[in-house]
């Protein structure tokens, strides 16, 4: 049986130095296309993006400069998804995760590459000069956070419900502080993410205006493969109205993900082969522990953070329906 595919991307906190370096060095096309974005990226961020992920650093070095991971994760993704598709795997949907709704707009043809890009940076540049400094934690098993910590979570928003018991908090770094020494004080399990600023809060609220003549400069067209919101569930196809995109991006920048509601919404209408097209797999993750008892769906990461990624890609080329991955 043949499922609707549909490509997942992620957002921030799911990039680290060195992801995909495997596939890069081992893939031509894979490469062919991170140096063609290289090559958009560069004049805008002063130097080789492609040097900022392969270079120096390891994985486990904080990977949190906004300016290098915008465009990190949106050259990265699109690169994945251009191989995934010239390999013979069709998204029938593509779901975006915070940012990763640039990435879906991207793939799905709502503007090109070159926009998206330079989008994406002046997007940062504009975070990095005028937000103020903010973190954010994944909590586990704790749905109730905000009840339990209700004295000292002032400052703090609830972000994220990624599953029943996975939720991300965000909030001034003083407030978060705080909420992490009471967490570590009742042995609360929590990550602090590497991101720096209040997305998907009130925090975003004095950029709003600069943020939408940002979008409005874009020649939007319209989708040619459906997109779907992690913000508000909707599935958006060629039928939704272009000049609405940047009051989008910025819905989707400003408030909470519901990434929980999103797929459960997916699964009421059938069975998918979701593939995180992300660097990290933890969307294939969260599906994971969304998906009913009885089911036909499947998931799969296709590239993650332990490395062998060329045998990930593989895999996630069958899941995808590719019978002969050699030839692929």
């Amino acid at each position: 049986m043949h499922l609707p595919v549909v490509f997942m991307f992620s957002g921030q906190s799911s990039q680290y130095y060195q992801m995909g370096r495997e596939l890069y060095h081992s893939h031509p096309r894979f490469r062919m296309w991170m140096d063609h974005c290289d090559e958009i990226v560069e004049p805008l961020i002063g130097r080789s993006l492609c040097d900022v992920l392969y270079g120096e650093h390891d994985k486990n070095t904080s990977f949190d400069r906004l300016l290098y991971t915008n465009p990190a994760l949106l050259c990265f993704e699109f690169s994945l998804a251009r191989v995934l598709i010239e390999a013979g795997v069709k998204p029938d949907y593509l779901l975006g995760y915070s940012l990763g709704e640039i990435s879906a707009a991207v793939v799905g043809g709502a503007m090109s590459l070159e926009q998206g890009i330079r989008f994406i940076v002046d997007y940062a540049k504009l975070v990095e000069a005028e937000s103020p400094p903010a973190r954010m934690l994944a909590v586990l098993d704790l749905p109730s956070v905000e009840a339990r910590y209700a004295d000292i979570f002032d400052d703090c928003w609830l972000t994220a419900r990624n599953f029943d018991r996975h939720v991300v908090v965000s909030g001034a770094v003083s407030a978060i502080q705080s909420l992490r020494e009471a967490m570590l004080r009742d042995n609360v399990v929590h990550q602090l993410l590497a991101v720096n600023y209040g997305f998907h809060t009130e925090m975003m609220q004095p950029i709003e205006d600069r943020m939408l003549e940002l979008a409005l400069r874009i020649d939007f067209q319209p989708l040619q493969v459906p997109c779907v919101s992690s913000y508000d569930g909707v599935i958006r196809d060629a039928r939704f109205d272009v000049s609405l995109w940047p009051r989008h991006f910025w819905s989707m920048s400003r408030h909470p993900i519901e990434f929980d509601a999103t797929v459960k919404s997916l699964l009421r209408q059938g069975d998918y082969c979701f593939l995180d097209v992300g660097p990290s797999g933890t969307l294939a993750t969260f599906v994971k522990y969304l998906l009913p008892a009885q089911t036909e769906s499947v998931f799969s990461d296709v590239i993650n953070p332990f490395g062998r990624d060329n045998r990930t890609f593989g895999n996630a080329l069958k899941y995808g329906g590719v019978t002969d991955v050699r030839s692929a």
